[in-house]
């Protein structure tokens, strides 16, 4: 995956096991130009490795900066990647699709979404906790001023609208989705609502040193045992069919029709030294890994040399 950082690390949401809460901030540039120059070698780097799919993604949220995602849309049409994601909460995508208007970012509009999709944007994958709305609100509104969790069932109706493919992508930790009986109620949800991919993935704390004990504490207390995320690869394996064992440990399941991945959601792969991701800031800064500051590959530049590129 050529994963792309977009925007800064302001969020709507407030999850208590963020990952960017343990891996850290630092590497964020300051709000400027995308660096062309970086981004067109990251490009072809990601070609030269065989890489099918870019993941729009943040250490915040993406859709709070609508004209950035356009631009990262616009700089990748010459490249062709073929598969072009973007990962969010959604919560303003669920509150366009109910009230007719996003609530945090105001310039994300419907329109806005049919640029993305004429653009090459393919499928959109929705981070939540459950398909239940009492625990998502209790997850991703937990600091908000917003009190009402945008109902997940329209929100994916919304998108499949426009032409999206739509994948949720669970983050399991106990009192939400957190046993094989909780999964199997998941694939049926997302049966009755065609969601087209399902990726469930446990909460873990990073190996790297964290930079926020509050998130660690809560991975540590919340998140589920090896006994339980084994008794949930046992039920998958059981009841569906491997369709794709892929590099970094994860597999694709067919469960009774539904799409379903199994995954992790770090970026270290220890049975081999093959790259799972690459990842580009803004300001040109090119890495292979979110938790450790030395699996660098190219240095971001200042913003003034940014500013200084030509047009």
């Amino acid at each position: 995956t050529f994963s792309i950082v977009v925007g800064s690390r302001a969020c709507n949401a407030g999850c208590p096991f963020c990952v960017s809460h343990m891996t850290g901030f630092t590497e964020v540039p300051k709000r400027g130009p995308i660096y062309v120059p970086n981004f067109e070698k990251a490009c072809r780097l990601a070609q030269l490795r065989q890489t099918t799919t870019v993941l729009m993604t943040g250490k915040g949220e993406p859709t709070l900066y609508p004209e950035e995602i356009s631009e990262y849309l616009r700089l990748l049409q010459p490249w062709g990647f073929p598969l072009i994601e973007l990962q969010t909460n959604a919560l303003d995508i669920g509150w366009l699709a109910r009230d007719g208007v996003a609530r945090d970012s105001k310039r994300l509009t419907r329109e806005t979404l049919q640029e993305w999709r004429e653009l090459g944007l393919n499928t959109i994958a929705i981070s939540v906790v459950s398909e239940r709305a009492k625990h998502n609100a209790l997850v991703y509104l937990n600091r908000s001023r917003h009190k009402d969790y945008p109902d997940l069932a329209r929100t994916i109706q919304f998108l499949h609208e426009i032409g999206f493919t739509v994948r949720l992508c669970v983050m399991m930790h106990k009192g939400a989705v957190d046993s094989p009986t909780r999964v199997a109620e998941l694939i049926e949800f997302c049966r009755a609502h065609e969601v087209d991919q399902l990726t469930v993935r446990p909460i873990r704390k990073t190996a790297a040193p964290t930079q926020s004990d509050p998130t660690s504490l809560y991975v540590t207390e919340r998140g589920i045992d090896a006994q339980e995320i084994a008794a949930i690869a046992e039920w998958i394996e059981h009841n569906g069919t491997r369709l794709m064992s892929l590099m970094h440990g994860a597999a694709v399941y067919d469960v009774g029709g539904q799409n379903v991945c199994l995954s992790d959601c770090l970026t270290l792969d220890a049975s081999g030294d093959d790259i799972r991701t690459l990842i580009f800031y803004s300001d040109g800064r090119l890495a292979y890994d979110w938790q450790y500051p030395g699996a660098k590959i190219l240095r971001g530049v200042s913003e003034a040399v940014r500013n200084s590129q030509p047009s």
